[in-house]
């Protein structure tokens, strides 16, 4: 009865349904399609880990980026969504470690979105396609191998957060057997955590601290943020004291990156808290500066010392949130020091090496009218050897024996 009783209202009502069915379908799809190019529009640019690797060794600093491009002979399965390549690579190296065509498409609930990853196929080199012209990033679907693996994210307040579902995705590399994928990422950048898992359920790679950070960049000076990486943490010549007493003074530095409120230096220039303390048979001499590392008009890695304004800065900086020491008033520096160091880098023996211009800097230090200084900086190392000298070029203070030598704790 009641479906008899339905029957004369059956036309109207079903047309109802259509359309308002066809309106929530158009409104979806338009709605999805927002959100899948709210989100491949995160991902386009330039990011790298620099940040993150400068404060914590375990992290490598990786270059990633993403860019749009054109796919041909498409299935009419992937025919939708956004495609973008993915090159990443140790920002150090010039060859990427991971290359991928990502596809970006709609998820199965409200503000979702996947993404799947597809390798280039034997002996099909697609790595150079960021740093083409868009007209020219066109990539046929044939030269791809199968669907590797797919993520989801949801759009939360700014940012999409998600990973992998279930158990991962399948892996073989270095043992694993699967891999899962953390995400988030909104308008500064990126956080990934991949994984992978061996049999037993045992991390197989991928860092166990935590995600990588990625901070969104328009280019990055590869040279700087390895100086900014090779000084960072705290560092002493103790060994080199209790080898020689007679000649060196005990002496203890500690680095940490700073940058300035509203005015973002990268890629140019990279600034780092210095402490320096000297202990002496009198009493302990503290010394601080602001190290910068930027490019002279040559092109040469160049650092100077620059003091500020010390009461304004918290002595326990350092020891501060990474956050509190990127957010420092530029107001602090009371000079910009007019002594520069410039360095060149040695691929084969990882350093930089170099120092002051041949004929010095101008100092009043100890009767001194110059001093100068040779360098040599690597990972962990810091060996400068400063002499002062007088009118009649007589070494008034400094080391007679050789550079100071200043490792890691």
């Amino acid at each position: 009865m009641l479906k008899l009783a339905l029957n004369k209202y059956a036309p109207a009502f079903a047309i109802a349904v259509l359309l308002n069915f066809a309106f929530a379908t158009e409104a979806r799809s338009e709605k999805a399609n927002s959100t899948v190019d709210e989100f491949a529009n995160l991902l386009l640019g330039t990011f790298d880990s620099s940040t993150q690797s400068i404060e914590n060794s375990d992290y490598l600093d990786v270059t990633v980026r993403h860019c749009n491009v054109v796919m041909n002979n498409l299935p009419t399965d992937f025919a939708s969504g956004r495609f973008l390549a993915l090159r990443q690579s140790v920002s150090t190296s010039e060859d990427p470690y991971r290359v991928r065509i990502l596809r970006v498409f709609e998820g199965e609930e409200n503000n979702a979105v996947r993404t799947s990853a597809f390798a280039p196929k034997q002996g099909i080199d697609l790595s150079e396609l960021c740093f083409k012209p868009e007209a020219e990033r066109t990539v046929s679907f044939s030269d791809l191998s199968e669907e590797r693996c797919t993520t989801t994210a949801v759009k939360a307040d700014d940012a999409f957060v998600g990973g992998t579902t279930s158990e991962g995705c399948a892996s073989n590399r270095m043992g694993a057997v699967r891999m899962t994928s953390e995400v988030k990422i909104d308008v500064n950048g990126m956080s990934t955590w991949d994984r992978g898992w061996d049999s037993q359920g045992n991390l197989a790679w991928g860092p166990s601290k935590g995600p990588y950070q990625f901070e969104r960049v328009v280019a990055q000076d590869v040279r700087l943020a390895q100086m900014a990486a090779f000084f960072s943490g705290r560092f002493s010549n103790a060994e080199q004291v209790t080898a020689d007493p007679q000649n060196y003074t005990p002496v203890e530095y500690e680095f940490c990156q700073i940058d300035f409120a509203g005015e973002p230096l990268r890629p140019n220039t990279r600034l780092m808290m210095a402490h320096q303390a000297v202990t002496t048979p009198a009493r302990v001499i503290k010394r601080n500066r602001i190290y910068e590392f930027f490019r002279n008009e040559e092109g040469k890695i160049a650092v100077r010392t620059n003091p500020f304004d010390e009461t304004n800065v918290p002595a326990d900086l350092c020891q501060r949130s990474l956050e509190e020491r990127r957010n420092l008033s530029s107001t602090i520096l009371t000079q910009r020091d007019q002594c520069i160091l410039t360095f060149d880098w040695n691929d084969a023996e990882q350093t930089f090496t170099g120092g002051t211009p041949k004929e010095g800097c101008s100092s009043n230090f100890q009767g001194a009218v110059k001093m100068t200084i040779e360098e040599v900086i690597k990972d962990g190392f810091i060996q400068p050897w400063e002499r002062w000298f007088n009118a009649q070029g007589e070494q008034v203070a400094g080391s007679k024996v050789g550079p100071y030598i200043y490792k890691r704790k």
